[in-house]
């Protein structure tokens, strides 16, 4: 199974937007502090947002993501390793990272309905994801 997301008008898969290894995809509003998969310009969005798991065959949305912070007090990329420090910080290698679960502001919505939980909900074909102002529309094909 696919599932797609529409962004800015385009299906875009969400296998496509993941990185080597990886198993989340990032949405928040674009800013300097922090990398998001998918960087939106709506200022209604926290930095921090959602982000999407893969969940076995198919996706699942939640309210957050889990970051961590660098010693220097730049927030490192959850993705990709820091440029800051050449990816010698503590904080940012795989074997022992220090993560916390940021919450938005303001919720994510799956049809209307505010994900309560951390475990998220379980994508499925016609959904409609509301963060901040942007309205993101949801497609699984076989």
């Amino acid at each position: 199974m696919k599932t797609w997301i529409e962004i800015d008008g385009k299906m875009t898969d969400l296998e496509s937007l993941l990185s080597v290894g990886r198993r989340i995809v990032t949405l928040g509003r674009y800013s300097e502090e922090a990398y998001n998969v998918v960087a939106m310009e709506d200022e209604r969005m926290d930095v921090f947002q959602c982000q999407f798991v893969r969940n076995g065959e198919g996706w699942k949305v939640q309210n957050g993501q889990w970051r961590t912070d660098c010693p220097k007090g730049i927030r490192s990329r959850l993705q990709h390793a820091c440029s800051m420090c050449m990816g010698r910080c503590v904080n940012v290698r795989p074997a022992r990272p220090t993560y916390d679960w940021r919450m938005p502001e303001k919720a994510t919505l799956v049809n209307g309905v505010e994900i309560l939980s951390e475990e998220g909900v379980d994508l499925k074909d016609g959904d409609m994801i509301e963060a901040g102002s942007t309205r993101l529309k949801v497609a699984v094909t076989e």
